[in-house]
């Protein structure tokens, strides 16, 4: 079965030649199945979710040590985030999966070249730096795309870019708690610690860590999380949308249809609307 966020009110509609695993949980039964297997149907049977229960999302960002908890005194170092496991397991979740939107990258860049992802996955894959990623899509994208498509591929680039950054300092941070933070994760820049290292070996008292010290709610550590699986969904709608470009009338129709949805899409949206405000300025200078 197949979760249909809008329960039914909307059409469940998919495109592409990758075939579907959809495990069923009552029989265990596992197996492969194509697009055009897929029928909406209403299921009977409700199971709980196979994952824990999510924290509540929020919008906030990670807030000031000083400004949140400013008598919070923070122990930093190897292993004390084991000692917030919830916020450890959303660290975790928000880390690894970075790995499948890079995945869905391949994926694109793949459509984009019309070429067999193994290849395509090689030559991505040896490209370790993020900008020459980024780089190489775009190439790729500015040869075959038209204007609109364009305009949503920079959106979706854009929004990439946002997210591999709250990704990154997470992955590259250095983390702490406080008592008086029971829940919540105590962050800090890597190049801050290790200033703030450097110079208490040297006896130098004019560094203050606390004022680079930031706090990572839980439901911002959720959001992070939940919006990196919500742009790898976007990320194959994309790659779906474009692949029919090769299927013929039918494939025209369908990307009509589709454009419009896509770029309402939640962040894809305010990406599109700030690329045409730049590209306004631009021109009014």
């Amino acid at each position: 079965m197949l979760d249909d966020a809008s329960r039914g009110a909307k059409p469940f509609r998919m495109v592409g030649d990758g075939d579907l695993s959809v495990p069923c949980r009552r029989c265990t039964h596992d197996d492969l199945y194509s697009v055009n297997d897929l029928h909406v149907v209403q299921a009977v049977d409700s199971f709980p979710s196979s994952y824990p229960a999510r924290e509540v999302v929020s919008g906030a960002a990670r807030k000031p040590l000083t400004k949140s908890f400013p008598n919070a005194k923070v122990t930093m170092g190897v292993g004390y985030i084991e000692d917030r496991p919830k916020a450890a397991a959303i660290v975790g979740r928000i880390v690894t999966s970075w790995a499948d939107i890079e995945i869905q990258a391949t994926r694109l860049l793949a459509e984009l070249m019309g070429a067999n992802i193994p290849q395509v996955a090689a030559v991505f894959g040896s490209l370790r730096n993020t900008r020459s990623q980024s780089d190489a899509l775009v190439a790729a994208a500015e040869t075959v795309l038209n204007e609109q498509d364009l305009l949503l591929f920079h959106a979706y680039i854009a929004r990439k870019a946002s997210l591999e950054k709250e990704r990154n300092d997470l992955a590259h941070g250095c983390f702490g708690v406080s008592v008086s933070i029971p829940d919540h994760i105590v962050w800090v820049a890597q190049s801050d610690f290790l200033a703030f290292t450097a110079a208490h070996k040297a006896n130098h008292k004019t560094f203050e860590l606390k004022e680079r010290q930031f706090v990572y709610e839980l439901g911002t550590l959720e959001r992070i999380a939940q919006e990196i699986v919500e742009f790898y969904d976007q990320l194959g709608f994309f790659s779906g949308y474009l692949s029919a470009r090769h299927d013929g009338s039918r494939g025209e129709a369908f990307r009509e249809q589709r454009y419009p949805e896509l770029c309402a899409q939640p962040h894809i949206n305010e990406a599109i609307l700030a690329i045409k405000a730049k590209k306004q300025k631009g021109r009014s200078k």
